[in-house]
């Protein structure tokens, strides 16, 4: 990972959770925003993302979702910073980890109708990324 880099909300899954990485998505934005799965709308799973980094290789999922029209949004992590854009930001040139880049800008470049899971595989040295 990227130091100071922009990242989504998330983390590691609990073991109980292998099977359904939902609901470790939906724990993780309790643990750091402070969300649950009643403050969201059209959560849904976007990218699997593998990446061999030299010494393991990472897979990481990637959900997208909404929050309801009436739930504020969240203003503080307990994992850092959070900051919010604007769909019409230039996230080309922001510090993120390769895979977080290549599955915004596909999600991003596949609109909000975006509706099937899309897989990534990137190499150790990051240079060759395979959208499947």
């Amino acid at each position: 990972m990227i130091e100071d880099s922009y990242v989504g909300i998330g983390g590691h899954l609990e073991p109980d959770e292998f099977a359904d990485p939902r609901r470790g998505a939906i724990r993780e934005l309790t643990e750091e925003v402070g969300l649950t799965e009643d403050d969201l709308v059209d959560l849904h799973l976007r990218y699997v993302a593998m990446r061999d980094t030299g010494n393991e290789l990472r897979i990481v999922y990637y959900f997208s979702t909404r929050l309801r029209d009436t739930t504020p949004p969240p203003t503080a992590c307990t994992e850092g910073e959070l900051h919010w854009f604007e769909y019409s930001t230039s996230f080309e040139t922001l510090p993120m980890p390769v895979t977080a880049r290549l599955a915004l800008m596909g999600w991003l470049d596949g609109g909000p109708e975006f509706d099937r899971i899309h897989f990534i595989s990137v190499d150790r040295d990051g240079a060759t990324a395979v959208h499947i």
